[in-house]
């Protein structure tokens, strides 16, 4: 059956709603004290009906609804607002809703849920490992310098973690710990992924920041990140702050780390 819009729950320019926008309007132009020819300017411009129509459609805008992933997850699942406010980090309202619209299904919502997993929305822009340190030196081991920031070792500025929904292990991959790179990489069972250093430190310190929790105590993680030497750069906490390490594949005591990832909708 066809649907057809139910206009008498539109608001328009006459309505209660939308004479207060108007007023708004009316002060805010007031306000500016155009002169003749500025008032022309604007009335002639070509662009300001856009630019109205842009900031009507940007701040009418519904919030994203968050309690559903709340509810399945509880205080594994951080916001964007969250990170905002503990982080430092600054999102447009347009990443704001697009964080909203791209949401991970119920389905994967429950397998994130199952598998253990954190979920947290990447940075504003892409980040590297050392970008994520310049966002708050304490949280880690090495507060300046460290073998990781040599020219030699791209990694920590080429691999990146970049926008969209991140979901990471709270603990190693099972089974992997103490097991070599090529044993560890056959349990990373898709849609699970071998996050890069990038990755890893933003999900890791991204908690620590919201929930004030450090994942990985004393248990260190590959991650998909190489070293100049062609070693898988692991990751995890001690007393000290986040280490990041190279240690030979044949050392001990290093599981995998395993994440899996959503694209932000356009």
């Amino acid at each position: 059956m066809k649907q057809t819009l139910n206009t008498s729950a539109l608001v328009t320019a006459d309505s209660p709603k939308g004479q207060r926008a108007t007023e708004t309007f009316r002060g805010q132009y007031n306000k500016a004290e155009l002169d003749e020819d500025s008032g022309q300017r604007l009335n002639e411009h070509p662009g300001f009906s856009v630019y109205l129509a842009e900031g009507i459609r940007r701040f009418s805008a519904k919030a994203p609804d968050y309690n559903l992933v709340q509810s399945l997850l509880g205080v594994d699942f951080i916001t964007p607002e969250d990170v905002a406010k503990a982080r430092g980090i600054t999102y447009t309202n347009e990443m704001l809703l697009a964080y909203g619209n791209s949401l991970p299904s119920v389905s994967h919502l429950e397998w994130c849920y199952t598998n253990g997993m954190i979920l947290v929305p990447g940075p504003a822009s892409p980040t590297a490992l050392l970008g994520v340190r310049d966002l708050k030196a304490g949280y880690f081991y090495s507060k300046t310098g460290g073998w990781y920031a040599n020219d030699n070792e791209k990694f920590s500025r080429n691999d990146k973690v970049e926008a969209g929904w991140l979901a990471l292990l709270k603990k190693e991959v099972t089974g992997s710990l103490n097991e070599n790179w090529s044993s560890q990489k056959g349990l990373v069972v898709a849609p699970m992924i071998v996050p890069n250093a990038g990755e890893a430190t933003w999900g890791l310190t991204t908690y620590k920041a919201v929930r004030g929790i450090e994942l990985h105590p004393n248990i260190y993680v590959r991650t998909s990140s190489v070293d100049s030497d062609g070693n898988h750069v692991n990751i995890g906490f001690n007393p000290e702050g986040l280490n990041v390490n190279y240690w030979y594949d044949a050392f001990l005591g290093i599981g995998v780390a395993g994440a899996r990832k959503w694209a932000l909708k356009s």
